[in-house]
């Protein structure tokens, strides 16, 4: 197969694939392919027309990856705009072009998206015994086919892409990150997740059932699990469908503030029954702060008094957290202040808060 366009008119270069060469191989021995956008380069399943990727063109693919979901695939007519817009990508090949063009011997076909793009299809037939039904093969393999191309020359890994999504989600998120089936029971959880359930302050984990911190939630929390997954527009969705939020306010038992919970419908393909994803806020982690306090300039006392003040607490609190008198605390705080250039306690503890948000201490 072979994407096209005008990067590649440019260079008079096809794009060889060896994913699009193996799976296409029982329709054709040669499809030619203008994925999404017309600036996208071309791929070919005929090694002796392409030639090997380089960094723009797989920048170019990259951006092709990810078009939502696949409409029906429609056939085209042979010799058509389309058709001919095609054959003009091909100024190094010009019987091909011209055949093309003229629609002997090739079935086109079109395939658009979600987000309005449309892939041209080309293939040329050979009288071979699928040519009369090489659209409904087509229409059952093209996605995947689409997608294994365009990673395989876009140098991207599907696995190291998901497995790096995944750690960072698991590990470095400073958010917990819950996932639950439709009867709000746990099933996963990231670090930070576990932290906050084991802390008990907003939800606690009672052998994977879920208890609010204040006892009259629980079931206000249940019924809005229930609510998300019974949720039939807008939900997130391996396609990568948009989501819908659902909103829920839960008391902190430590603070007593009203803490937002996101509820997020998502429908894996082939999973009998929705799950939902609870993302809740938490405090950042005080070693955070302290650690990118001390990258901002100030010595190790100065960022664990930096950190309490962070938090909140009065001067008198915070000096007997970190043991020491309050004069001696105000010193050390007015001095944090002067380092860090801040006009006062709320805009640098505002500024350590935005800097912690960036993950959980490592």
């Amino acid at each position: 197969m072979v994407m096209l366009g005008e990067s590649v008119s440019r260079t008079d270069r096809l794009l060889f694939s060896k994913a699009l060469q193996r799976q296409i191989s029982s329709l054709t021995q040669l499809a030619l392919v203008q994925p999404g956008h017309r600036k996208a380069p071309v791929l070919t399943s005929d090694a002796a027309l392409g030639a090997a990727g380089s960094g723009p063109a797989a920048a170019a693919l990259r951006r092709q990856l990810h078009p939502g979901a696949a409409g029906t695939l429609q056939r085209r007519r042979p010799g058509g705009a389309a058709a001919q817009a095609l054959a003009a990508r091909l100024p190094q090949h010009p019987d091909l072009a011209r055949d093309l063009a003229a629609g002997r011997g090739w079935a086109l076909f079109s395939c658009a998206f979600e987000d309005g793009s449309e892939d041209l299809i080309a293939l040329q037939l050979g009288g071979g015994p699928h040519d009369s039904h090489c659209g409904d093969i087509l229409q059952a393999i093209w996605p995947v086919l689409r997608e294994d191309a365009l990673r395989e020359l876009a140098g991207e890994t599907q696995a190291a892409v998901t497995s790096a999504l995944l750690w960072t989600v698991s590990k470095k998120t400073d958010s917990a990150v819950l996932v639950l089936n439709a009867d709000g029971e746990l099933l996963h959880c990231n670090e930070s997740g576990r932290d906050m359930l084991d802390g008990g302050d907003l939800l606690s984990d009672r052998s994977g059932r879920l208890c609010c911190a204040r006892p009259g939630e629980t079931a206000g929390f249940y019924a809005a699990v229930a609510e998300c997954a019974r949720a039939r527009r807008g939900g997130a969705s391996a396609s990568g469908q948009p989501a819908r939020e659902l909103i829920l306010f839960l008391e902190d038992r430590k603070s007593g503030m009203r803490l937002p919970v996101s509820l997020t419908r998502y429908r894996c393909g082939g999973a009998d029954r929705p799950l939902v994803v609870a993302i809740l806020p938490r405090q950042p982690d005080r070693r955070r702060i302290e650690m990118l306090a001390q990258k901002m300039g100030l010595s190790p006392a100065e960022a664990r008094v930096a950190a309490l003040i962070q938090l909140g607490l009065s001067n008198r609190e915070a000096a007997h957290i970190a043991g020491l008198k309050e004069q001696t605390f105000n010193t050390y705080a007015k001095r944090v202040l002067a380092k860090l250039q801040s006009a006062g306690r709320a805009e640098m503890a505002q500024r350590l808060t935005w800097q912690a948000s960036l993950g959980r201490a490592s």
